[in-house]
């Protein structure tokens, strides 16, 4: 797949009609090849790096557009390696038959993710920028796409560095010590490396510590509204969307299946879900809107359990709230009294801690609910940007602390310094892997499999 002999081509813009659109070449004959498909408006011949305007030719030789050629020395190229642009107008057919026109004089179709692996190939980037740009691109929130900015521009490379670099210190003096065993300058004071592995053991800790709040910015929420019927879930639904999704009528049971619906909450990107009323019922559609609202909530991050304000507890409904001090959903599930518009003036008593009020027909308490929200989400307080997203890193860290762990335990038992060594150099192994030092060319395959084609 990755043969960096060959010129590649792609559209690198989004399929469809645009006023612009741009097409890629990166490979040793980019430029011969572009050059061949483009006719200069001018007599001089297009210069490296400074836009040139001209028509561009088909498969035919026959002009299809007009528009700007682009070319790049390798080493100011994103792949770096040759590369030229063809700036078109965005029409779907002029541009499958620029790409057509460049297979045609002998580049190959580029492959999802296959202009990045040059870039890290050529040493342009390492591989968690080069996931980073992936992430980038598939930002949904303006959060997301700073924290990926923020990547791509080397925030976990530059955090993973100093630990990479120190173990390897570890590992070239535990070597020497066990190479030169007769020197007496080689050997480690008593208890060094007992220190060195802890103090490693923490950074990764350190690293480990947001990567909850990683993955849910870069990943997002599933958010599940639940509860009994009439309850308000799907007129909440929309004030939440803020705009009419969800059909809303006065009679209960209108929502007899899951609907689902996206939203930003502190600039996490949240699938938002109305489910069925749960109820005893003895029709089969509305048995199955259960079954469906049940299997929802079970794999939610969060549940948005939705009360009427205005009547009583039923006791199914106090039965969840007193499940919820010490049952598995309690830390994910927060607790909205709805319809506190038709209460008199005095607020209602709540059902529990922390439970809040709020009115789908109004707004009032809209806020306040997304902020708990938020709250539930990532924590109170200043949300400090987390470095570590990606669960592949997440995997690799852990790996490595655990191989620190077993080099401890060797130490500790009076295992052989090769025994020690070995769970050291595994440890490297693993953080290696995150920028791509130590990385299999399956792995690669695996990883840029995932971007998308053009990048």
């Amino acid at each position: 797949m990755h043969d960096l002999s060959v010129t590649l081509v792609a559209m690198a813009t989004p399929p469809g009609r645009g006023g612009i659109g741009c097409v890629r070449l990166s490979g040793p004959e980019a430029g011969e090849i572009a050059r061949r498909m483009f006719r200069p408006k001018r007599v001089e011949e297009p210069a490296t790096g400074r836009p040139a305007f001209g028509e561009f030719l088909a498969r035919d030789g026959q002009p299809v557009d007009h528009g700007y050629l682009v070319l790049f020395e390798a080493e100011r190229s994103y792949t770096g390696e040759p590369t030229a642009e063809l700036w078109a107008h965005g029409s779907p057919a002029v541009l499958a038959e620029l790409v057509g026109a460049a297979l045609a004089a002998g580049a190959r179709a580029a492959g999802p993710g296959e202009f990045t692996y040059r870039a890290l190939r050529h040493g342009r980037l390492d591989l968690a920028r080069a996931e980073a740009i992936r992430d980038l691109v598939a930002a949904r929130t303006l959060y997301q796409a700073r924290l990926a900015f923020a990547q791509a521009r080397g925030a976990l490379s530059r955090r993973v560095g100093p630990l990479r670099e120190a173990l390897a210190q570890i590992i070239v003096r535990a070597e020497a010590a066990l190479e030169f065993a007769d020197e007496s300058e080689t050997h480690l004071p008593p208890g060094e490396l007992e220190r060195e592995i802890e103090r490693l053991q923490g950074l990764c800790a350190a690293l480990l510590e947001g990567f909850r709040a990683g993955r849910l910015v870069r990943e997002g929420a599933s958010l599940v509204l639940t509860g009994l019927p009439n309850v308000g879930k799907s007129s909440l639904f929309n004030r939440l969307l803020a705009r009419d999704r969800a059909i809303i009528a006065a009679a209960p049971g209108t929502t007899r299946d899951t609907l689902e619906e996206s939203l930003e909450v502190g600039g996490i990107p949240v699938r938002l879900v109305d489910t069925a009323g749960l109820r005893e019922e003895t029709d089969p559609v509305e048995e199955e809107g259960v079954r469906r609202a049940l299997r929802a909530r079970e794999g939610a991050d969060l549940i948005l359990l939705v009360l009427d304000a205005s009547r009583e507890l039923v006791r199914t409904e106090a039965e969840a709230i007193a499940g919820l001090e010490n049952g598995p959903d309690g830390e994910r599930t927060v607790v909205v009294l709805n319809k506190v518009d038709l209460l008199p003036a005095a607020e209602p008593a709540l059902p529990c801690s922390g439970a809040l009020l709020v009115s789908a027909r109004t707004g009032q308490g809209i806020d306040r609910l997304r902020e708990g929200l938020k709250e539930k989400l990532l924590g109170a307080g200043p949300l400090e940007d987390p470095v570590l997203t990606d669960a592949r890193h997440a995997q690799a860290l852990t790996d490595a602390s655990a191989a620190l762990e077993r080099a401890l335990l060797a130490l500790g038992r009076g295992f052989t310094e090769e025994v020690v060594l070995e769970e050291l150099k595994d440890a490297m192994t693993q953080i290696g892997a995150i920028t791509g030092v130590f990385t299999s060319e399956d792995l690669y395959d695996r990883i840029f499999s995932t971007f998308c084609i053009g990048k």
